[in-house]
């Protein structure tokens, strides 16, 4: 460095997080692809710790292992920089100060409430990927940093009209919310040749997915939201409520039954033509006997419970099949659906899901989870080719959204049922005569 300080130029945009121009609680920055949110945040923190003493904590909603968190974007930040590389030591698992004693923790919060809460003195909790984080991660999150001069920043892309992060910060932010939209265009000159180029190319073949992928504009149904326009006239026209469990009515429960991923439970009702959603359970982590004893625990008058069509086959641990597990714990209301066309298939969605949701009530507060899933359920996109596959992205909202399907396929298997004539064979009026004709 020969005595000289580095000089550092950042994009305008992103100015608030080296010079704040007040103490913001909340600082959020969303927009589209290629923006350099996510850059610009874990540079202005590298630079901050190495000056101070600071802990930093970085989450997203679901995290299985460190490689699926920042600490790579972080680690490429401080070999690139000559400045940061005399300070930081970088191993597998931490990023650590060797000067400050500053460090970068690595969580994800989905079914990791009590290990978040305990994540105390925290001066700056970085949010990645804010678009999936649930509303219950955000109610556990937000005072769990409480250090005084402590605060949050969240970096996302927008998924739906309703990502909870939209709706609880941005859609009506504080005084003390710093709210930046960002784009590509606003860091032009920093873009790579061939960023230019896809970004032209989707521009000129998809100008829809466009405005999502390069514009930071939620999804709608042509840029492949699967369920977003049914579940918004679900909620215009107020089926989206409190819907109270009727004792004197079956309750029927629709599973997507997750190996080493999670598992989805969807609780129902049948009254008259309405399909009533009264509740919803998911987790991960946990064998079917922890959601066998969730579904009793509920205390609720079973009719039938529906699998998905691989439930009969057997488990190497155990020996039995789901199917089995179930009779074993004497649970023998079991049916199990019909194969769907690869996981989830379009005549699955368009010919049974979407119709079946104008006659489907949630309950809004016990079904929240389960209707962030489906909101944010959608399907692949190609980039090489410019389209959208014909199956939705397995992330993590398809287990909700598959284990609705499954309910709604359940639902048209028992009309088809309860439609379908009884069979009698007509025995002759005179079997005498029969006799003398032939």
């Amino acid at each position: 460095m020969d005595g000289q300080r580095a000089s550092l130029e950042i994009p305008e945009p992103f100015k608030e997080l080296f010079q704040p121009s007040k103490d913001w609680r909340h600082i959020i920055y969303y927009g589209g692809r290629s923006s350099g949110k996510s850059t610009q945040v874990g540079l202005s923190l590298l630079i901050e710790a190495a000056n101070k003493t600071m802990r930093i904590l970085c989450v997203r909603e679901v995290q299985k292992s460190i490689e699926k968190s920042v600490h790579k974007l972080l680690s490429d930040l401080i070999h690139k920089h000559a400045f940061l590389q005399q300070s930081w030591v970088v191993t597998k698992e931490s990023i650590r100060n060797k000067i400050t004693g500053s460090e970068f923790m690595f969580e994800g919060m989905y079914n990791n409430e009590d290990n978040i809460r305990s994540y105390e003195g925290v001066d700056v909790c970085w949010v990645e990927e804010a678009e999936s984080v649930s509303a219950s991660s955000i109610d556990v999150l937000i005072p769990t940093i409480r250090k005084s001069g402590s605060r949050i920043i969240w970096t996302f892309n927008r998924l739906t009209e309703h990502d909870p992060v939209w709706d609880r910060l941005v859609a009506h932010p504080s005084d003390r919310t710093y709210v930046r939209k960002v784009n590509s265009e606003e860091i032009e000159d920093l873009l790579s040749d061939e960023v230019k180029f896809e970004r032209a190319e989707m521009l000129k073949n998809n100008p829809e997915m466009y405005a999502h992928v390069w514009l930071g504009e939620p999804l709608t149904s042509k840029t492949g939201s699967v369920f977003g326009k049914q579940l918004s006239q679900a909620a215009i026209e107020g089926r989206i409520c409190s819907v109270p469990y009727d004792a004197g009515t079956g309750v029927y429960t629709a599973w997507d039954l997750g190996v080493g991923d999670s598992t989805a439970i969807w609780f129902f009702q049948r009254v008259m033509k309405e399909i009533r959603f009264i509740d919803y359970y998911e987790n991960s982590g946990e064998d079917l006997a922890h959601y066998i004893a969730v579904i009793r625990q509920k205390g609720y008058n079973y009719a039938t419970h529906y699998l998905p069509h691989d439930a009969r086959q057997r488990e190497l641990q155990t020996g039995l099949s789901r199917v089995e597990f179930f009779a074993q714990n004497d649970i023998r209301n079991v049916e199990v659906l019909r194969p769907t066309n690869f996981q989830i298939g379009n005549d699955d969605i368009n010919l049974i899901a979407r119709p079946k949701l104008s006659r489907c009530w949630f309950d809004a507060e016990k079904c929240a989870r389960g209707l962030e899933c489906a909101r944010a359920y959608h399907y692949e996109f190609d980039e090489k080719n410019n389209l959208l596959k014909s199956k939705p992205e397995h992330d993590w909202s398809s287990h909700a959204s598959s284990a609705l399907i499954y309910a709604l396929i359940a639902e048209s298997q028992a009309e088809a049922r309860a439609n379908t004539p009884v069979i009698k064979v007509k025995k002759p009026i005179n079997s005498s005569i029969n006799k003398i004709l032939y």
